[in-house]
């Protein structure tokens, strides 16, 4: 017999393949570009909907740029619950931020055209 959260989770997974397919459509060779010359912004409307898509990815499996110095270099670090500080680093480092930045993005970018619609990370 089916459930109410049966329905539920239904809906929810229509709801994301849905919102899943708006991003891919958003994400446009062109919002690429202006989001990778500006990182950090200011954003037009379409490509700040694609970085809040990005940010608002469940916290598990989250990529983020972690600071090895005052002033750097930086790493990016793989959120990853159960692992020691629960950040997982990469070897790779960079000279400023915004290359971090624009890495971060590239990957997010990348996992979510290779995506099967079921969620963002």
């Amino acid at each position: 017999m089916r459930t109410s959260a049966d329905r539920l989770a239904e809906i929810q997974a229509i709801f994301d393949m849905r919102y899943i397919a708006r991003i891919r459509l958003a994400l446009t060779p062109a919002a690429a570009v202006e989001i990778c010359a500006r990182p950090l912004g200011p954003h037009s409307d379409e490509c700040a909907r694609i970085m809040r898509a990005f940010s608002n990815a469940p916290v598990a499996g989250k990529l983020v740029v972690l600071s090895l110095g005052p002033d750097g270099p930086w790493a990016i670090g793989q959120i990853v619950i159960g692992a020691p500080g629960n950040i997982v680093q990469s070897d790779e480092t960079f000279n400023s931020y915004e290359d971090a930045m624009r890495e971060i993005f590239c990957r997010r970018r990348d996992a979510l055209m290779n995506l099967d619609g079921t969620s963002i990370s």
